[in-house]
């Protein structure tokens, strides 16, 4: 093979269409380098890469792009920008080669995991890993045909397939096919536009309707939100009614919100306000609230309608011996007794008599029925709790299975999504709508949220709150969305994590540490940074700076001039935190952030017990902040200092997935409050609560509680998602927020010099 002529191109790539060995990951490297060109040579089965200053010649599709990856570092980064990143894009490059079509599903879903929380495969831009799996994509149909289903994946996908060096190499690939279908092209360009309306932070597109749903016509879909008023709303809550306002507002139908309230033992009207609360924050369109209590009246006519047909009877079996009977498949004594005899025992139940409390209305289906739903299911049962709505007027009180499928009909209900906990529930649901003659709501479910060490059961976490084990539903401690927001979660976050789940029904068991970090994504870009110090300080004098103490105006942000400017003091004398002065070496250079000055440590002067007393440095003008390691928070020592107590939480209990036999006073988290008091400067008096900040080298916080010059702002620590730790192991806020490549292996308790335990 001959060198190119022209000196200018280093090398030459020759190559032909040949299916499915068209040389995807050759073409598009040497597009992303420039000086590389391209020449067609028919027959050729694998890329040839002629290099101009050598004649060397290397062949094979992978060969080629890793010549032309490593010729151009370091100002390339297509092999990675370390030994590391290189070794992480070979390794892809190693799976990507040895992928098999059978193994299509278990892959897809590994690159869709891998993309959760990435750009890219490997690092923070384009690498050969990134172009070879586009490669595998396009030439593999059974992986094509997936992507579009994969949320993360598919943004990845469709990103890659916007940049010139792809398109121009598909152009290739398939020549025919962009040449003759001009009109489909800029008919997929307009959907593509109208679908990126809807793309969010995270890269979600809006392909819910891939839940099935059938019926979803515009103007006709009525979905329903239906909590019970037995506690605060919680965010496994909130991803039901995410879902159905999802799928009313997507087709401009209807949201209904009614209030399950069958079972006056559990609810209160304090639930039902702080529902309508969240509802509010949650910025739900509803355009009806009801109540199933409003449906009482029809419940008891729809019950003794199923009695006169002898589909139902009232027995008076124990709830223990019922329980068992249903497991062995055993009839009732009672269930052959006269259509008469229970409609007189009903009425003892409508009435709460001694007797009718002992009974509940079941109806009559089929005892030895394979699915135990049907073995004669309980539809009414008597409670005597006067009913935070309709008082003592009831007794009996329709159940879930029975009142649920009557009230979605009767309210025009088109589709109940439910969660998966009541699939086995789905027939019984449609036979109660047949049974009695109504017409039949489609039924569908999603998955329950389920995340490590995070309880979701309302009964646990009402335990909590009697215990005195958190404040109340609204303790940040808690999974409640009160509790959550005002750890800083913000409703946009929120919304992106349900709807970026999908409707699938699947359940997974999560790291709550991803709805953070899409929560981080929402506020890091958008808040104002300023510096808080712990008490425990160093001062530091510095022999050359100002005489007097002078103001600076900077950038609340310097990547967000909107938010304003702050007032940055400068004097001769600064703070450092304790741990920062601890860890100066005499000689040293270091940068005081914002300022932007440099200091060299000149002397380290400390106490008989070996504690630093103070420094005394100088200051270095000419000084380049690229020269140093350390970039250190600080505040004058002239500044008012404006008390702050910062807070982090833990999780509330130690296991990551209680189980059924488990005891809960078993596994609760004795330290779960952590706090620290500290002090900025003038900057934050004009925080509000509910105001979020960053706090240099130490997060994301937001405000708990205003304070003033004299009284102690609280701040809630933000997380964001990055730590991995078991609970009781989590780093406190305190230390400085630096990134950290190990996992935090310290126990708060470990650390009584950065924080008390509550």
């Amino acid at each position: 093979m001959s060198n190119t002529k022209g000196g200018d191109n280093k090398g030459v790539l020759k190559y032909d269409h040949t299916g499915n060995t068209f040389p995807f990951i050759a073409l598009i490297t040497a597009k992303l380098v420039p000086g590389y060109k391209i020449i067609v040579r028919k027959g050729l089965e694998k890329p040839e890469l002629t290099v101009v200053q050598s004649s060397d010649c290397f062949t094979g599709n992978y060969l080629v792009a890793k010549y032309i990856a490593r010729a151009a570092a370091p100002a390339c980064t297509l092999y990675g920008s370390d030994a590391v990143s290189a070794s992480r894009v070979d390794e892809w490059l190693e799976k990507i080669a040895h992928f098999k079509v059978e193994d299509v599903n278990a892959f897809a879903q590994q690159v869709q995991d891998h993309f959760i929380f990435r750009t890219f495969l490997v690092g923070f831009s384009i690498t050969l890993a990134d172009i070879a799996l586009y490669a595998r994509v396009q030439l593999t149909a059974e992986l094509k045909a997936k992507v579009p289903s994969l949320y993360h994946f598919n943004r990845w996908f469709t990103y890659l397939n916007t940049l010139p060096a792809f398109k121009e190499t598909l152009q290739l690939f398939a020549p025919e096919t962009n040449n003759n279908n001009n009109n489909a092209a800029a008919g997929a360009a307009a959907a593509a536009a109208e679908d990126d309306k809807k793309k969010s932070v995270m890269g979600w597109r809006g392909n819910m309707e891939k839940l099935a749903l059938p019926g979803l016509e515009m103007g006709k879909v009525v979905t329903r939100f239906p909590p019970e008023p037995s506690g605060y709303m919680h965010i496994g809550h909130c991803k039901a009614a995410v879902l159905n306002n999802y799928y009313a507002t997507e087709y401009q139908g209807e949201l209904v919100i009614r209030f399950d309230d069958t079972n006056p033992a559990k609810e209160k009207e304090e639930y039902v306000e702080n529902i309508l609360k969240d509802l509010k924050t949650l910025d739900l369109k509803y355009r009806r609230q009801t109540n199933t209590s409003n449906y009482f009246d029809l419940c008891e006519q729809m019950a003794e309608k199923m009695i006169r047909e002898n589909n139902a009877y009232v027995d008076n079996t124990s709830k223990e011996e019922i329980s068992d009977q249903r497991d062995k498949m055993i009839e009732s004594v009672c269930r052959n007794n006269s259509i008469e005899k229970n409609l007189e025992w009903f009425e003892e139940m409508k009435k709460g008599t001694t007797f009718g409390q002992t009974c509940v209305l079941r109806a009559k289906i089929d005892m030895a029925h394979v699915d135990k739903a049907f073995r004669d299911p309980a539809f009414y049962r008597v409670n005597m709790t006067p009913h935070h709505v309709t008082g003592d007027k009831y007794k009996a009180y329709p159940l879930y299975d029975f009142a649920c499928p009557i009230v979605d009909s009767i309210e025009g209900i088109t589709h109940a999504l439910r969660s998966n906990e009541y699939i086995n529930k789905v027939n019984l649901y449609n036979y109660v709508c047949d049974i009695l003659g109504l017409r039949r709501p489609f039924v569908s479910q999603y998955s329950r949220l389920n995340f490590t060490y995070v309880l979701l059961s309302k009964r646990k976490l009402q335990y909590f709150v009697d215990e005195g084990i958190v404040t109340g539903w609204h303790d940040p401690r808690m999974p409640t969305l009160q509790g959550i927001m005002r750890r800083g979660l913000t409703v946009e976050a929120l919304k992106e994590f349900v709807l970026s789940q999908g409707a699938s029904a699947v359940n997974t068991m999560m790291d709550i540490g991803k709805l953070w970090a899409i929560n981080k994504l929402f506020i890091e870009p958008n808040v104002p940074r300023y510096t808080c110090l712990p008490e425990k300080c160093v001062l530091v004098r510095l022999s050359n700076g100002p005489a007097a103490p002078e103001q600076l105006t900077k950038p609340k942000f310097d990547k967000k001039l909107e938010l304003g400017n702050k007032t940055v003091t400068i004097s001769n004398s600064v703070l450092l935190e304790y741990d920062d002065a601890a860890d100066l070496k005499e000689g040293e250079e270091v940068t005081l952030m914002s300022w932007g000055m440099n200091i060299i440590v000149r002397k380290v002067n400390k106490a008989a017990d070996g504690s630093i007393e103070s420094i005394d440095a100088d200051c270095n003008p000419t000084g380049s902040f690229k020269d140093t390691k350390k970039k250190l928070t600080w505040l004058s020592a002239t500044v008012k200092r404006v008390p702050v107590l910062l807070q982090d939480f833990d999780f509330l209990i130690t296991k990551p997935k209680l189980e059924e036999t488990d005891e809960l006073k078993d596994f609760i988290n004795p330290n779960t409050k952590f706090e620290l008091n500290a002090f900025s400067d003038e900057n934050i008096l004009s925080l509000k609560v509910g105001d979020k900040v960053q706090f240099e080298r130490r997060g994301l916080y937001i405000c708990d509680k205003a304070g003033d010059a004299n009284n102690a702002f609280v701040m809630i620590y933000i997380p964001d998602g990055s730590q991995k730790f078991k609970a009781g192991e989590a780093l406190t806020p305190f230390a400085p927020r630096a990134p950290k490549k190990e996992e935090p292996k310290a126990k708060p308790a470990a650390k009584p010099a950065k924080a008390a335990a509550k």
